[in-house]
């Protein structure tokens, strides 16, 4: 049997951690990609499609950490959308007694 799991809307599936790490590990491999490039200072010897495996992998890690990001901005408003219709914000909309 399946159980019913409640997810809470502050709960935001560690988003922010993870478009962190991916981001990072994104201009990690980037940077290293420039690097080895340049030629200026080649920390190791590597074939060129090994250079071009390592380019693709930045671009993808950075795709996915922005794309990560997204979701956090998403699930933020969500709180904060969740937060106001629980706690209500009576002062904006006049009552229908008022008219």
């Amino acid at each position: 049997m399946l159980k019913k799991r409640n997810i809470s809307v502050y709960s935001d599936f560690k988003t922010g951690f993870f478009c962190k790490f991916f981001l990072l590990l994104g201009l990690i491999l980037l940077i290293f990609y420039v690097i080895q490039w340049t030629g200026t200072v080649p920390l190791i010897t590597i074939n060129e499609n090994v250079s071009g495996i390592i380019l693709a992998f930045s671009i993808l890690l950075l795709g996915i950490g922005i794309i990560a990001f997204f979701f956090n901005r998403q699930l933020a408003k969500l709180a904060e959308i969740a937060d106001e219709v629980e706690h209500g914000d009576e002062s904006e909309h006049p009552k229908k007694s008022d008219k």
